[in-house]
């Protein structure tokens, strides 16, 4: 197979509920015998809540080598996850012939890709060949597939109303190069509509300060909010704090406002008055140069969401522009 990995996510369930993970019915009846699947399988994060709030460590660990996972990503302990399959393989509930085959398909992934001649990455090969101008060509390309227009109610997308606006850029402080890019773009290229201001906030913006871009906003003809915020793994709480999330809602009630999300497709549940909608799935360079060129009307949006949130949209919608 060209594939030799393969990392399970979907479907996140099986027909009788457990999660693909550690369902057999997923990761050999699917997978390898209808797909012909012969590389290695790799878990989801076993960090997940969809796991964490059923199964112990050493339960959920030993369901998924049983379910024919060869490597167990990122077990919430361990030192517990082993003890558990090894104790499992004593006691007869995993075959050693199972386990053997999981080393085996690791081994000869190792062995196919060279590391037993070489383990050390070349750091100068990194800009030689995963940075290749080809490379970089294949990721602006897929940033600028990606752009996924969910909500535009009020007809905001592409930017073309004349007049001032407002970019708030609000990101964690973990987030360090998040914004080069964003901001600037939609600025430059809104220079022949109007001016355009740019704002920064993060988790700990007072209301004083969001009082004052509040002000800023209602002198604006359109307000950007772009929000730099990844998926919370195993978290099912909503990502930005729910004072600032308010304020935003709160400002679509008497202004234009445009919420793009570079990074998590659900805070779209946080803002139920906001009328445009922009997701991109992800925080980078290419992402934030392809929102902005579709936010300004110079690149088509053809992205399509891959997941559903009930209540809010279906895998596949998409507005095309």
């Amino acid at each position: 197979a060209l594939v030799m990995t393969a990392h399970i996510a979907l479907p996140a369930i099986d027909a009788t509920g457990v999660p693909a993970t550690l369902s057999p019915k997923i990761i050999t009846g699917l997978l390898r015998d209808t797909l012909g699947f012969r590389g290695v399988a790799i878990t989801d994060a076993m960090t997940m809540e969809g796991i964490g709030k059923g199964y112990s460590t050493e339960e959920s660990s030993v369901l998924a080598v049983r379910a024919g996972a060869d490597i167990l990503l990122k077990p919430s302990d361990p030192a517990r996850a082993i003890a558990g399959v090894v104790a499992a393989v004593e006691r007869g509930e995993i075959s050693r012939a199972r386990i053997d085959s999981a080393a085996r398909r690791v081994l000869e992934l190792k062995a196919r890709v060279g590391l037993p001649i070489s383990s050390q990455v070349s750091l100068t090969a990194l800009r030689e060949i995963v940075g290749a101008p080809d490379h970089r060509a294949v990721a602006a390309r897929i940033a600028r597939g990606a752009i996924t227009l969910l909500r535009d109610s009020a007809g905001l997308v592409p930017l073309t109303a004349s007049g001032r606006a407002l970019v708030i850029q609000y990101m964690p402080e973990t987030e360090i190069r998040a914004g080069r890019i964003f901001g600037a773009a939609i600025r430059s290229g809104r220079s022949r509509l109007g001016a355009t201001t740019l704002a920064k906030i993060g988790p700990a913006a007072t209301r004083d300060v969001l009082d004052s871009l509040g002000k800023t906003a209602d002198g604006s003809g359109v307000v950007i909010v772009a929000m730099y915020v990844r998926r919370v793994e195993g978290e099912g709480r909503f990502a930005v704090p729910a004072q600032i999330a308010e304020w935003v809602d709160e400002l679509a009630k008497r202004r234009p406002v445009v919420v793009v999300s570079l990074g998590n497709p659900y805070l779209i549940r946080q803002f139920p008055s906001v009328g445009s909608y922009l997701v991109t799935y992800g925080v980078g360079d290419d992402l934030e140069r392809s929102a902005a060129a579709a936010l300004l009307g110079a690149a088509p949006i053809t992205g399509h969401v891959p997941v559903s949130l009930p209540g809010f949209f279906k895998a596949g919608d998409g507005i095309q522009r």
